[in-house]
């Protein structure tokens, strides 16, 4: 990782912290939501139909993404648009010396930004604009591009990651921030089962 790389990532991070922070401190309900004792005595209440309606959404949401974000990607090499540079994407080398970390990570990530690009942009931009539809878009467009931040990826990977995110998004609105980070677990998890079996 060169020190380019390191900018990406630090910096990306830093403006989202900024952002995420100055929105909490004016809305901490949004910090709530993180808290076991708010959304712990709510899974305890949720019959095993909403169990099963829920994760039945969150895998359904998960492939149809990937087929979405195969597609798009699939394209975009047709076009010759790079998306990711495998030899600089620090996951491919994880991916393949630590497979059990990475999936541990990838399974962690999602409840931070679903819990950010879900649960606190699409509630401000609706409170702001009041449209499910602009916030869906501002948020899956900002995911989209966050991703960008991750060293070996190019312009392309905002395409790709795209209709993931609109999904997402769409899953948030439907089944609630669990939903979306269930969604997002079994985007990820399906993502590194294929790169493992076929790497």
């Amino acid at each position: 990782m060169n020190w380019l790389d390191l900018v990406r990532v630090i910096g990306a991070g830093v403006l989202l912290g900024i952002v995420v922070g100055r929105i909490v401190v004016l809305r901490p309900r949004h910090l709530d939501r993180l808290r076991p004792r708010v959304w712990l005595p709510e899974l305890k209440r949720m019959s095993v139909r909403r169990w099963l309606v829920l994760f039945s959404a969150a895998f359904s949401v998960a492939v149809v993404s990937l087929l979405f974000s195969t597609v798009v990607g699939w394209l975009l090499q047709l076009f010759e648009v790079p998306a990711v540079s495998p030899e600089d994407y620090p996951f491919v080398t994880l991916e393949r010396d630590y497979p059990w970390l990475v999936l541990a990570v990838v399974n962690i990530l999602p409840i931070f930004e679903e819990w950010i690009f879900r649960g606190i942009i699409i509630d401000e931009v609706i409170r702001w604009r009041g449209s499910k539809f602009f916030a869906v878009l501002i948020s899956a467009a900002l995911f989209s591009a966050f991703h960008l931040s991750n060293p070996g990826t190019y312009p392309g990977i905002v395409l790709s990651m795209f209709p993931a995110s609109l999904l997402l998004s769409l899953c948030y609105l439907y089944t609630g921030l669990g939903g979306a980070i269930l969604a997002h677990d079994f985007y990820n998890t399906l993502l590194l089962a294929i790169a493992f079996l076929t790497g």
